[in-house]
């Protein structure tokens, strides 16, 4: 079955919790991607794969409001170069899924992930389930 989704949502990469003297806690970026991802997600009329899923995921990322006219139509639908790395943006969006498409995203066992500057922030998530004897390819 192939499941595919674009989420009105501008991505933002996973963070490590921070530790004070009280509490433990995520930076509120994050936090509020995830009660957003929790609130789309919770619309959808899914059923959970339950076999191993292949994924392919396109981060559109906001152009920052800041750069001129000029360095945004240069860079729009360019690869992003922003400082965060990919896999905290697949760890951020992968980890909002749990038990929506999938039940745990252990069963993720093939991503291909874009990040992209855009006019507009959004996610763009493809899935696809693979059987256990399917071939593997192999660069």
């Amino acid at each position: 079955m192939i499941y595919t989704k674009r989420f009105e949502i501008n991505p933002v990469p996973a963070s490590r919790p921070r530790v004070s003297r009280w509490s433990t806690y995520y930076p509120k970026k994050y936090t509020k991607f995830k009660q957003d991802m929790e609130a789309l997600t919770s619309e959808l009329d899914t059923t959970l794969s339950e076999k191993l899923v292949r994924v392919e995921i396109d981060f559109m990322v906001k152009i920052p409001e800041s750069w001129s006219k000029k360095k945004k139509q240069e860079l729009n639908n360019t690869y992003c170069s922003n400082n965060s790395d990919i896999d905290n943006y697949i760890k951020a969006i992968l980890d909002s899924l749990n038990g929506v498409f999938f039940i745990d995203d252990r069963q993720v066992v093939e991503i291909f992930a874009r990040k992209i500057y855009s006019n507009k922030g959004y996610i763009l998530y493809k899935q696809k389930e693979i059987e256990q004897n399917d071939e593997v390819r192999i660069m």
